[in-house]
């Protein structure tokens, strides 16, 4: 009888003990039994409703059930009551991969970015970043979102000099005059944002088709030497100019079809764009693109990818003009042994408008990306030439050539993240010297951003 009384307390202990029923979940897990997880790790959620080790069994369980949807949940409140690094990485994973198999793909991406919090190692980051891959792979929708601020000397595009020439036959001045404030360059703070959301139509082996949308926005704060100088005019239509008359919003939308069986050559693009461009409150055009694609993969390590598009833009706001933009490039893009990135672009533009306004452009680039952070910030840098040339100039009698030079360099700093995004910082400098002194131009800025590190 005592002997009987002894076992019986024993059992009721254990069915009690948290260590006891947690052991017991494990082994029905692993013996391929999780509905009987399930009960045990209920258990131990009635004895301590924040144990991560019954959330995680529970969530682990589920999953072998093809309860995918509950997986998730329980996956979330285990990430939750984690206390550590290494199991709020476990936990943020298998919710991740439980919304991958429910087919919630934007928030699967959105718990491999989570995840990424807590990497301490190459191989875990390996990992979610795969993990994360094959979420948006399969995601029909995807987003894009862009943020920045930058410091610049020249927020409104404006002239390095103070006065325009109309010239003789001689190229001497015959009568100059002096530009507004709001035509010089004008120091502030421009910032920006952008939001682009695609969905996939249909996909097969040798087809993909996209619809998209894209908006953009951008603004200024003025300098106090900016507000100084537009405050002091005499000009009215400049004295009473505002920050928000320097903003701009742009509304995209887009058709796409990638084709990889169309051409011999490589994979092929077509894509038809048409949009709106707004200048302070005010619809100033709409636009029609028309792009034309073909990438040719000359090895594992270099390709060349030729592109021409055709635009037209039709003027709505008073004053403007109607605009045909073509457009022509050739990239050479290749992989140095070091893994660096190097990408040489060859581009052409035709603006057809009015005979002062029609000109030719011609533009080399250089882009290189290095693939080793350097002090944990991922660098890249570009340099860029051209020429611009107009027939006919409203100034001038020979017309108008404008030589353009432009660098820059970003660093993305990856050992700061969040969310698998890292703040980035870019030094961008450009300068256009023209024979004609008004259109002078040159811009440094530091322009501050986050980027994604997937």
């Amino acid at each position: 009888m005592i002997a009987a009384l002894a076992a019986l307390a024993t059992q009721a202990i254990s069915q009690t003990d948290p260590a006891q029923i947690q052991a017991r979940a494990e082994e029905a897990l692993v013996g391929g039994d999780p509905a009987q997880t399930v009960l045990l790790a209920n258990q131990l959620l009635a004895l301590n409703p924040d144990s991560f080790a019954a959330l995680y069994l529970l969530a682990l369980a589920q999953a072998d059930l093809g309860n995918h949807g509950q997986s998730a949940s329980s996956a979330g409140r285990a990430y939750r009551a984690a206390t550590t690094e290494s199991t709020k990485l476990q936990a943020a994973r298998l919710a991740g991969t439980a919304h991958f198999r429910a087919k919630h793909f934007a928030r699967s991406e959105l718990w491999f970015r989570r995840a990424a919090n807590h990497i301490q190692t190459e191989e875990e980051a390996e990992a979610v970043v795969r993990a994360f891959q094959r979420a948006q792979t399969a995601n029909p929708l995807s987003t894009q979102y862009t943020a920045s601020i930058a410091p610049s000397d020249n927020i409104n595009g404006g002239s390095d000099s103070d006065s325009l020439c109309f010239e003789n036959l001689d190229g001497t001045c015959a009568i100059e005059l002096g530009l507004r404030e709001d035509q010089l360059s004008l120091s502030g703070l421009e910032y920006s944002g952008s939001a682009r959301i695609t969905y996939r139509l249909s996909q097969d082996r040798s087809q993909t088709t996209n619809i998209g949308a894209l908006l953009y926005g951008q603004g200024v704060i003025f300098s106090d030497d900016t507000r100084d100088s537009l405050a002091a005019s005499d000009i009215e239509v400049v004295n009473s100019l505002k920050q928000s008359d320097f903003s701009a919003v742009l509304a995209e939308f887009s058709l796409e079809q990638r084709q990889t069986n169309l051409s011999p050559l490589g994979p092929t693009r077509v894509a038809l764009n048409t949009g709106y461009y707004w200048r302070a409150d005010e619809l100033l055009v709409s636009y029609g693109d028309l792009i034309l694609a073909q990438q040719i993969i000359l090895s594992p390590n270099t390709a060349l990818l030729f592109e021409g598009s055709m635009r037209q833009q039709n003027a709505i706001a008073p004053g403007l003009l109607d605009v045909d933009i073509y457009d022509l490039s050739g990239a050479y893009s290749i992989s140095l042994p070091n893994n660096d990135m190097v990408r040489f672009t060859l581009s052409g533009r035709y603006n057809d408008a009015d005979e002062e306004s029609t000109f030719e452009e011609y533009r080399l680039r250089l882009d290189y990306t290095y693939a080793t952070a350097f002090a944990g910030t991922r660098w890249s840098t570009f340099t860029e030439i051209g020429y611009r040339s107009f027939e006919e100039f409203s100034i001038t009698f020979d017309g108008r050539r404008d030589h353009l030079l432009s660098a820059g360099i970003t660093g993305v700093f990856e050992d700061i993240a969040y969310f698998g995004f890292s703040p980035s910082v870019s030094l961008f400098a450009s300068q256009t010297e023209s024979d004609v002194s008004v259109a002078d131009s040159s811009e440094i800025s530091l322009r501050f951003g986050v980027a994604s590190n997937f």
